[in-house]
């Protein structure tokens, strides 16, 4: 049994730390751009999107829409600036909320993001990408790309995501969408007593349905002998060994990464396969745990508090 180290990341207040390291690693192209205190920028400007997902897209007020910008990708891939119009409107657009990904991470210096393409064709991510240099003496240099991966199954192609950090990295997300298995009554029902063992003060905002039913990580609140709770998990992560298993903690979401490395002529390939759910209120993620048992099983725990108090929403009278 392997003993994973835990480790924890918190909110961000300068935005190009989520492009370096560990945290591009964890990162989500569709939420975390949303997560940005309001008095910074959306994106730092040597971010480039290669394929923009859909994602909530907020405009400016009326009074301060001429210092505001959109971004709408041209026909090569980047990005142009258009003015906002003066009428204020805030379009919601839906964010998928996937607890699976998979990732493509590619070095791409020494190319114009501009030239680079992504799509997917056939169950398959392709890139390509062509650098033209020529000068004044008719001398000329070219370089050309052109990568293929294949995609696991259950894979959204419809709502992928590729993009260009700050740092010439290429990365191409793609959900992962796992079959929905219709719920019997009698799972209902064990699903709601279930319940009560999160205690009788429940945070009403928190989705504590949706994470007892959570077929990947089987989830359970469980009773210890010293009259304690523990929050347990168990993931499947067979084929992958404990260093190539990354466990993390980011705003009370527990994620799990497995990474398979590729070297090929002086280029690092990097793919991802992305796990993540979130825990409840009252779990100690600083005494989070986790091992990898012998049978390729990921099992995590972390100690969980019940609330004392109710905790209700406050709705603005208009």
């Amino acid at each position: 049994m392997s003993y994973l180290p835990t480790t924890h990341y918190h909110l961000f207040s300068n935005p190009l730390d989520r492009f370096y390291g560990d945290q591009l690693n964890l990162f989500d192209p569709w939420r975390d751009f949303e997560a940005f205190p309001t008095n910074l920028p959306a994106f730092p400007n040597t971010f480039r999107w290669i394929h923009e997902p859909h994602r909530m897209v907020r405009r400016a007020s009326a009074s301060k829409a001429s210092s505001f910008y959109t971004t709408q990708n041209n026909l090569t891939g980047g990005n142009t600036l258009f003015p906002l119009p003066t009428i204020t409107i805030t379009t919601p657009v839906a964010i998928p909320v996937q607890s699976e990904k998979f990732r493509v991470q590619l070095n791409v210096a020494g190319f114009n993001p501009a030239s680079i393409k992504t799509r997917i064709d056939d169950r398959k991510v392709i890139v390509e990408g062509k650098q033209e240099e020529r000068d004044l003496n008719g001398d000329f240099n070219i370089r050309e790309i052109r990568k293929t991966y294949d995609l696991p199954e259950h894979a959204d192609t419809t709502n992928f995501a590729s993009f260009v950090t700050p740092n010439n990295m290429l990365v191409i997300d793609v959900p992962i969408n796992t079959p929905h298995i219709e719920r019997r009554p009698s799972q209902t029902l064990a699903d709601n007593q279930s319940l009560s063992l999160f205690g009788q003060y429940r945070d009403p905002i928190f989705d504590y349905p949706g994470f007892t039913a959570s077929a990947e990580f089987r989830p359970r609140i469980v009773d210890t002998d010293n009259g304690q709770k523990l929050v347990k998990l168990s993931l499947t992560v067979k084929n992958y060994r404990p260093e190539q298993i990354k466990v993390a903690v980011k705003n009370n979401e527990l994620v799990v990464q497995a990474e398979n490395i590729y070297n090929d002529n002086n280029r690092t390939e990097r793919s991802f396969l992305t796990k993540s759910i979130l825990l409840p209120p009252g779990t100690r993620t600083d005494r989070l745990k986790s091992t990898l048992t012998p049978e390729g099983q990921l099992e995590i725990e972390a100690p969980f508090i019940e609330p004392t108090q109710d905790r209700s929403i406050e709705v603005p009278q208009t």
